[in-house]
């Protein structure tokens, strides 16, 4: 799902040089072992020893070179989190370390997020990815009747509903809630003919996140805390952050 399921981004720090809105704020190294190697290629604790001593030697090298102000690196083998440690600072020039708690943005890598939690409603047989959203959302409405009466939650996710890549942006940009936001969607012009081209957007796989929701009777949120976030242990349920955690978050770099 789009960072706008999962709530506002904090605002940037004054005086900062924020990296480009479609960026990840900080490097984020997620490393997975799988535990059903080749018998003749079996990792052993020594390997695993080894290569995190690698991979930490990578991640000092990366912020000596300025690449990056902070990281956090997460290394899962089978089931276990066998290493768990951050790097660095979340600001250049601040004081806050980066810790195995630090909060940083995902930008759109929360669209596959989304996508598996749909991806349960859909195994469940709660919906389908050719759900209808006239039947799941009948609210929702694009420019044009055949493609809001026709559209599906596969549509949304495919960046194929013919809306515009930035719609939506802007409204959120100035302070708009996810429901108008998607209310206004009705509103903007098609940038293709439905399923005619390809545009990358936020507040497609936004809308087809919150109608397979709908089918539930649950809000997203609820959803996604009970088809991933709970099952995997999060301490943030649903992905949103409190306010405190909020300011825990890596906003900005200074250059």
């Amino acid at each position: 799902m789009t960072r706008r399921i999962q709530g506002r981004r904090p605002e940037r720090a004054a005086g900062s040089e924020t990296l480009c809105h479609w960026r990840i704020w900080a490097f984020i190294a997620v490393v997975v072992i799988w535990p059903h190697a080749a018998a003749a290629d079996t990792i052993t604790p020594e390997r695993i020893t080894a290569a995190v001593s690698k991979l930490e030697a990578l991640a000092e090298g990366a912020l000596a070179d300025g690449a990056v102000p902070g990281l956090a690196i997460g290394i899962v083998h089978g089931d276990e989190v066998i290493f768990l440690k951050g790097f660095g600072h979340c600001e250049a020039g601040k004081p806050e370390a980066v810790d195995a708690d630090t909060v940083f943005q995902i930008a759109s890598l929360s669209k596959p997020v989304s996508a598996t939690v749909v991806a349960a409603l859909v195994s469940d047989g709660i919906v389908s990815w050719d759900s209808k959203v006239a039947d799941l959302d009948p609210a929702f409405r694009l420019a044009e009747p055949y493609p809001t009466n026709e559209l599906t939650v596969r549509d949304l996710f495919s960046h194929r509903s013919g809306l515009p890549g930035t719609a939506g942006d802007d409204l959120e940009d100035i302070g708009y809630a996810r429901a108008e936001i998607l209310h206004r969607l009705r509103y903007v012009p098609p940038s293709s003919s439905f399923r005619a081209g390809y545009a990358y957007s936020n507040f497609g796989p936004t809308e087809g996140a919150i109608a397979a929701a709908k089918q539930t009777g649950k809000s997203w949120e609820d959803v996604a805390e009970e088809k991933l976030y709970r099952r995997l242990g999060s301490g943030f349920p649903s992905g949103i952050a409190s306010k405190q955690e909020i300011e825990r978050f890596c906003v900005s770099v200074t250059r």
